[in-house]
């Protein structure tokens, strides 16, 4: 299909605008993982790390669009380059296969986190040298071997493989006996066996890890359900009874919390990823097939692909816009609150931070004051501060020694608080603060080392012996 002057300056201006948002975004996760030491030790932000640094360069190829295509090619839009600019540029844009690899590679890592339960020095030392070797192997190998056959030429959207002249007749379809292509003999088979292919078995992959990891979250959700149940359906007034009951409820309880927080932030790095690849895909299948592609489905190619880094910098910062939404509400109805008089819930956050603690039950009559020290939440309040003490502080994790009840049952007292974040607050009827309810990371950590920047409050609870049984 022929395009007018119009259309072709149209696709060859978009990747320039699209291009550089993606620069932008791989940019800002870059600079948001190396300001913080404490970042760069997880693997899940190394993992990212290298995502994004190939989503600039390939996003910086993309972005120069039609420019670095030889000056001598035809119904092309503003080409500027030569062979050598063009061999350059289809490097960078080949070696962005290694985006949808990481992609697979962060699916690969939540599940191994949430259904096999491993930690992330278990992650670091058996899974993440695998997952950069495979990524970072196949981008970079298949590139230097599309260079050396000389693969990459005008492919009227920027620089990737392609045969020169267009209309050359490749030695794979005369049984190699002969080839006038001056370069990029066999170029309509490489970008399926290295790109496409390869491309759709990460979809694939993807599909696969998220299934697995939506069915464990389902199985935990079923397994609170019947805690639940059983709660309600059994007759026995046994304290010890009623306090194991509680015991798995909560344990079920926090780790479904855990697993349903871990689950969306996978599924939207897979929304991306689809988003992403699947109009260049059409596109590609198309042009294979007929020879020829819509307008409008190139135009969808040149503004989705180029924007895949934008994409990964969308979902990587979600977590702290919904914090930030969170809080701007909070502050608006604590105001409000102030001025007509509002009490608010009486037992929205209490409640919560009970169903959480277990200090509704087991607790809340015959709580002991922890041996090796007291939870922030407690000291601050002797201190002077509101009764919630974690309001406008910063509090790295506190975890003291055990306790024991009336009963004879050990509970261990742990504060856990988001190390960048003040603790949300809210207003109640005795006009104190107390935490906010969420409690997307609660748990020992040796049981989980969950860290998707998802962490929004710090609440103190006690935590009943929480086991790491993840049958």
């Amino acid at each position: 299909m022929t395009y007018t002057t119009d259309q072709l300056r149209t696709l060859s201006i978009i990747p320039h605008v699209t291009g550089l948002f993606s620069v932008f975004g791989s940019g800002i996760i870059i600079y948001s993982v190396l300001r913080d030491r404490n970042k760069w030790k997880k693997p899940y932000y190394r993992l990212l790390f290298a995502m994004a640094a190939f989503d600039i360069f390939s996003s910086i190829a993309f972005g120069l669009s039609t420019w670095p295509i030889p000056r001598e090619s035809t119904g092309v839009y503003a080409p500027l380059g030569t062979v050598a600019t063009c061999s350059a540029q289809g490097f960078f844009v080949q070696a962005g296969i290694a985006s949808p690899f990481y992609n697979l590679m962060l699916s690969l890592y939540f599940l191994l986190q949430v259904k096999f339960g491993m930690s992330e020095r278990q992650i670091s030392k058996r899974a993440e040298p695998i997952m950069h070797g495979v990524s970072i192997i196949f981008a970079l190998g298949t590139s230097f071997l599309c260079l050396g056959m000389n693969l990459f030429n005008e492919s009227s959207l920027w620089c990737w493989i392609n045969a020169v002249p267009n209309d050359c007749e490749q030695s794979y379809s005369n049984g190699g006996q002969f080839t006038d292509c001056e370069r990029g003999n066999n170029a309509e088979i490489y970008p399926w066996v290295i790109f496409f292919g390869p491309l759709w078995a990460a979809v694939i992959g993807t599909m696969i890890a998220m299934g697995l990891l939506i069915r464990f979250v389902k199985q935990q959700e079923k397994k609170m359900g019947q805690y639940q149940f059983a709660r309600k359906t059994t007759d026995n007034n046994k304290a010890a009874s009623r306090a194991t009951q509680n015991q798995r409820k909560e344990e079920v309880r926090i780790r479904t919390k855990q697993s349903q927080l871990v689950t969306h932030q996978a599924l939207r790095y897979v929304g991306a990823f689809y988003l992403t690849w699947t109009f260049a895909t059409i596109n590609r299948i198309m042009q294979a097939v007929s020879g020829t592609s819509y307008f409008w489905l190139m135009a969808l190619h040149t503004f989705f692909v180029p924007l895949q880094g934008f994409f990964n910098y969308l979902v990587f910062s979600y977590p702290k816009y919904k914090r930030w939404n969170t809080r701007r509400k909070q502050n608006a109805s604590t105001t409000a609150s102030s001025q007509f008089g509002y009490s608010g819930s009486t037992n929205s956050i209490t409640a919560q931070i009970r169903r959480y603690s277990g200090w509704g039950s087991t607790l809340t009559n015959n709580r002991s004051e922890p041996k090796g020290g007291k939870c922030p939440h407690d000291a601050n309040k002797k201190s002077g501060s509101k009764e919630s003490g974690l309001s406008n502080q910063n509090i790295q994790q506190h975890s003291v020694d055990d306790t024991t009840d009336s009963r004879g049952q050990s509970n261990a007292v742990s504060c856990l608080c988001d190390l960048t974040e003040m603790a949300a607050t809210e207003t109640h009827q005795d006009g104190k603060e107390v935490p906010d309810e969420r409690t997307s990371n609660v748990g020992t950590k040796s049981n989980w080392d969950v860290d998707i920047d998802e962490i929004d409050d710090c609440v103190c609870i006690s935590l009943r012996n929480i086991s790491a049984d993840r049958s």
